[in-house]
């Protein structure tokens, strides 16, 4: 049996995959938008991905679950984008846990 963790691990995979199968426009602006954060930050906390988005006029399509946007921050970390430093507050738009994480930039460019 799956541990409540485990299920919602399962569960952000599931909506990631359904927003690549439902607006596979979003998922890819999605990817672009977060690799050009993360190449010119070393670390990026877990709300800013959401912000960076919408300053950059990427809205969540209406037929995707809003946990899309923490489903995003797990695909990059699937893909070595990012791996997790610590926990940190939130101070973008975020949901209504007390924490992120703060994650450091793989992709980081050191030239810019």
């Amino acid at each position: 049996m799956l541990t409540r963790m485990e299920r919602a691990l399962v569960m952000a995979d599931k909506c990631w995959e359904k927003a690549n199968n439902t607006a596979p426009e979003f998922v890819e602006r999605y990817l672009e938008l977060a690799e050009e954060l993360l190449a010119t930050k070393p670390a990026v906390r877990g709300d800013e991905f959401r912000s960076y988005c919408m300053r950059h006029k990427l809205k969540r399509d209406d037929r995707l679950h809003p946990n899309v946007w923490v489903s995003g921050v797990r695909a990059l970390h699937s893909l070595g984008w990012i791996s997790p430093i610590r926990k940190v507050e939130p101070v973008e738009l975020h949901n209504h846990m007390p924490s992120v994480t703060l994650w450091r930039s793989e992709v980081f460019y050191q030239g810019k």
